[in-house]
């Protein structure tokens, strides 16, 4: 048994060590209690430091959006004045002119004109020296009123729809008098026939349209080609068409312009992105701006991309044509160059002469007969033979004569139509020739055979086939030129400065190399310098003179871009230039006052487009120009959708803004901006692109600001970072700034943001009418 004094002791130790654990709890629980207070003391102060913050956020993102609002409201309010002046202007020149033409937009001067028109033809012989007199003066006719449905301000819509009605009826016009013309020659071929010879070979040439007449007069006559050498065009018609009792005329008209079935874009001009615009409900200034530049409900984003009602109705045909992949999409391809109409004809009788008397047979009210052909012919045949053909990648004027006529039997029952492409426009790649349907009224590639795209020197050719004649087109796609590789926003005085030092710089060798490489992209590239320049129209001159000539400065065409040639840009005029560098497609556009010259074009295709260069044009007459001539550089949201190294979602309030807000900072010439490889990892959300500040005439490094709904932030990397990733974009520089414009503006010195306070109006509308209707952001 333990003793008292071991039981005591063992009482003492343990009370002792109840005493210390109850000290030790005590201890930590004071220290979680310590813990618990400062981890609560350190919420607070982090709450009320957010809070404070947020506050802080408020009250700056109140006044730098009150500070952008004020200079859009002032922009707006000066563009709104100056557009209505230039539309009284305009029409006070209309009804004041002297030239005997009617004022667009008076619908009885219009009518009158048109009476007169067809008055004048029927009192006058019909011929080719009418047709070409009365040309021009059609053309500025139809000019005046496209113009006017282009961009129809406040004239009612009815009034409208009713111009637009008139406009088809003058259209048809033009297609009446080459009727009458081709008339008249097939009335009396001997006229136009060489003595001793029997082959008709009638080649015209103008603005407005090309035209063509080929037969054989003689009896028996086994002639089935037609060369057109001026027009770069070969029609081989099929044996059968000699089995028909009179001679079958082919005949080949191409409507550069001003056919009926290529209406004008009513209001194609406003629907072009403006600062005009009413701002949408998610735009993060629509609270701030006046109650007229608000939009009433939230609409979808205007894109440039919009039709005429009527093409839009014309074209879309029946719900089975939907969803028929056969069908064009107006709406992601461009129609290049005008519409070509092929017709076959038969050649009347011919009138007899003795001595001073001529004998005229007038057959079926004195009109001119259609030989009407459609060829029978075995279509899996034909598939066959168009795939063993294609793979040969041979002309058929390269055909083998030992592989003898039956290899192509069936396609040879077919219209073969070879036509070298006008080297004024930007053959991409092959065309997709197209058929209008008149009874459902799209545009099919059903009854296109055997289509072969070649590479020539002096332009691109293509060669299909048809199973009767047709209206036909070329189709090419808007996405081509997609994705853009790069982009820059550069006052032109610095490019200018920054490409004439390279070229100073550059070695002599270097310099002859690019001499050369600039000849042969002038020449070839051009495709003025060559044979096939010179055989498209007589009027080649005429456009020279009237574009070419106009504007400050040298445009260059270059066939790659090696080493840059110099450009002289005009010191006093406010100017910045938009570089887009496109897939296959690069050019600088120099963008002014309420308008836009091109100035360098750099591409590896055959193209002239000299009589587009260092011309003053306004951004929608550019976008227009260069579709007409298949290159979209304006797409729309459905067509970038489209390209798969595109993001698919970028938020369009933020990028309209952005566009805004860079307007505003390159109208002071002291900024320059730049695509950044970033940006498309930057999610949908945000924006991330390269700027430089012009400071004592020195350009600061490139650095990078990311753009998003609700703030902006300049960001402490730099294009080559490695490490630079989208949570590393998010989580950068905290200071806060409501947009790109108030972040640039607080960190410049005194000096810049007053000409930042100060801009053109004029000079940001421009500017942002051309970023946002290019959309660099977000297509790059």
């Amino acid at each position: 048994m333990k003793s008292r004094k071991q039981l005591e002791a063992q009482q003492r130790y343990k009370k002792e060590q109840e005493e210390r654990q109850r000290i030790k709890n005590e201890e930590l629980r004071l220290e979680m209690e310590r813990r618990r207070r400062e981890q609560q003391e350190k919420e607070e102060h982090e709450a009320r430091i957010k809070k404070e913050r947020q506050i802080r956020e408020v009250e700056l993102c109140r006044l730098h959006c009150e500070r952008s609002t004020a200079l859009l409201t002032l922009c707006t309010a000066s563009v709104a004045s100056w557009a209505i002046q230039q539309w009284q202007l305009k029409k006070f020149y209309w009804c004041m002119r002297c030239d005997g033409l009617p004022d667009p937009g008076h619908l009885p001067q219009l009518n009158a004109y048109r009476y007169r028109w067809i008055e004048n033809s029927q009192n006058t012989e019909p011929c080719m020296e009418r047709l070409l007199s009365r040309a021009p003066e059609f053309n500025q006719v139809l000019h005046d009123l496209n113009d006017l449905l282009e961009n129809t301000h406040d004239i009612p819509m009815n009034q409208v729809q009713q111009l637009s009605q008139m406009q088809r009826e003058l259209s048809k016009l033009l297609g009446q008098e080459i009727e009458a013309a081709v008339k008249s020659v097939l009335s009396d071929v001997e006229r136009h026939l060489l003595p001793d010879e029997t082959q008709l070979n009638v080649q015209t040439c103008s603005k407005l349209f090309t035209l063509a007449l080929g037969t054989d007069t003689a009896k028996n006559s086994s002639l089935t080609l037609h060369d057109f050498p001026r027009l770069g065009v070969r029609l081989d018609l099929p044996q059968i068409v000699l089995t028909n009792a009179k001679p079958v005329v082919a005949s080949f008209v191409w409507f550069k312009e001003g056919h009926y079935l290529e209406p004008p874009l009513i209001n194609g001009v406003p629907s072009l992105p403006s600062i005009l615009h009413p701002l949408a409900e998610d735009d993060p200034l629509y609270n701030l701006v006046p109650e007229n530049m608000r939009s009433k409900q939230k609409e979808v984003p205007i894109d440039v991309d919009l039709v005429a009602v009527d093409r839009v109705v014309d074209q879309r045909g029946s719900p089975a044509d939907d969803v028929n992949a056969d069908v064009l999409d107006l709406n992601s391809y461009l129609l290049v160059m005008g519409i070509l109409e092929l017709q076959l004809l038969q050649l009347p009788v011919q009138p007899r002469r003795f001595a001073d008397w001529t004998v005229a047979y007038l057959e079926d009210g004195d009109a001119i007969k259609t030989y009407e052909f459609r060829a029978i012919f075995s279509e899996s045949v034909a598939a066959k033979e168009a795939e063993k053909a294609g793979k040969r990648g041979k002309n058929d004027d390269d055909d083998d004569p030992s592989e003898g006529k039956e290899s192509n039997e069936e396609l040879r029952k077919l219209i073969s139509f070879k036509i070298k492409l006008p080297p004024t426009a930007f053959w991409l790649g092959c065309p997709r020739p197209v058929i209008y349907q008149k009874d459902s009224g799209t545009w099919k590639s059903k009854g296109v055979w055997d289509v072969r795209f070649f590479e020539e020197i002096g332009g691109p050719t293509v060669q299909f086939r048809l199973e009767e004649p047709a209206i036909v087109a070329f189709a090419q796609a808007k996405r081509l030129n997609l994705p853009l590789q790069g982009w820059t926003l550069v006052p032109s005085h610095m490019r200018s400065s920054i490409i004439n030092s390279l070229v100073s710089k550059a070695p002599a060798e270097a310099a002859k190399g690019s001499n050369a490489n600039e000849a042969r992209g002038a020449g070839g590239g051009g495709g003025g310098g060559g044979e096939g320049g010179d055989e498209w129209s007589d009027d080649e001159g005429s456009d020279d003179e009237e574009g070419g000539g106009r504007g400050n400065g040298t445009a260059v065409v270059e066939e790659a871009a090696d080493e840059p040639d110099e450009i002289e840009y005009d010191p006093e005029a406010r100017s910045i230039t938009l570089t887009l560098n496109g897939a296959i497609v690069s050019l600088d556009i120099e963008i002014q006052e309420h308008q836009v010259l091109l100035r360098r074009v750099r591409t590896s295709v055959i193209v002239n487009v000299q009589d587009l260069t260092n011309r003053a044009m306004t951004p929608f007459e550019l976008i227009k120009s260069l579709r007409r001539r298949g290159l979209e550089i304006s797409p729309s949201h459905e067509v970038s959708s489209t390209v798969e190294e595109l993001a698919k979602n970028k938020n369009r309030a933020v990028e309209n803004h952005l566009y805004r807000c860079l307007a505003i900072l390159a109208a002071s010439e002291k900024f320059s901006f730049l695509h950044s490889r970033w940006n498309q990892m930057a999610g949908d959300e945000n924006f991330v692109l390269q700027y430089q500040k012009l400071e004592n005439e020195t350009m600061s490094p490139p650095a990078l600001a990311q753009v998003s709904l609700d703030r902006t932030r300049l960001l402490p990397f730099n294009e080559s970072s490695l490490s630079l990733e989208q949570e590393n974009v998010k989580d950068a520089e905290p200071q806060f700034y409501a947009d790109l414009l108030n972040a640039l503006f607080e960190s410049s010195p005194v000096e810049l943001r007053n000409q930042i306070l100060d801009p053109s109006p004029a000079f940001v509308s421009t500017i942002y009418t051309m970023l946002a209707a290019t959309r660099p952001a977000s297509t790059a």
